[in-house]
């Protein structure tokens, strides 16, 4: 809960929420109010591993309360840039941020028609964003079992891969992007 919180008020690096809750640093009530102790990094780091662990749960039970046949899903790729320790996806790539040499991550994130997202997916930083297109079909194919879907993703997104990912997928998937094309 401190992480929610501490994240909609002011957005940090676990470490630096951690010092923000922790009784001789605090720069608020909140761990006070959440009645929180000695709250490390490696508390939060250790809640991430837990949700990491229960990811594919989680995303299941959120596309059956936001997800059915025939709805609109929404999909779109982005990146970060990371400081300090790399992690093992981390990789020279297209930064958005306008970060040129920096190692980056990228992510694909699923929502429903009004934005809830529903399921995330973390790519190496040098993965091209139309590549991550057949993982997020696959999701919704098999891990989510839904058989028809609106899918709306940006035309740079579907790319040169679309005439591939229509024929794969078109029985299960109609594709909006910025010029149509029926299956």
């Amino acid at each position: 809960m401190a992480l929610i919180v501490s994240r909609l008020l002011a957005a940090g690096s676990k470490l630096a929420t951690a010092r923000t809750l922790h009784p001789e640093t605090a720069t608020s009530t909140l761990g006070e109010r959440l009645a929180l102790e000695d709250v490390s990094a490696e508390d939060f780091y250790s809640a991430m591993d837990w949700l990491l662990q229960r990811q594919e749960l989680i995303e299941k039970a959120l596309a059956q309360r936001h997800l059915h046949d025939g709805t609109l899903v929404l999909y779109d790729v982005s990146s970060s840039y990371l400081e300090g320790r790399p992690c093992e996806l981390a990789r020279l790539g297209y930064s958005r941020d306008g970060r040129k040499g920096t190692l980056q991550i990228v992510y694909g994130l699923l929502c429903n028609a009004e934005g809830c997202p529903v399921a995330v997916e973390v790519y190496a930083g040098n993965t091209a964003d139309p590549t991550t297109l057949s993982d997020q079909i696959a999701k919704l194919r098999t891990r989510f079992a839904l058989k028809r879907v609106v899918f709306v993703a940006d035309r740079e997104l579907v790319g040169d891969h679309y005439d591939f990912v229509t024929q794969e997928f078109c029985e299960h998937a109609k594709f909006s992007v910025s010029s149509w094309k029926r299956c």
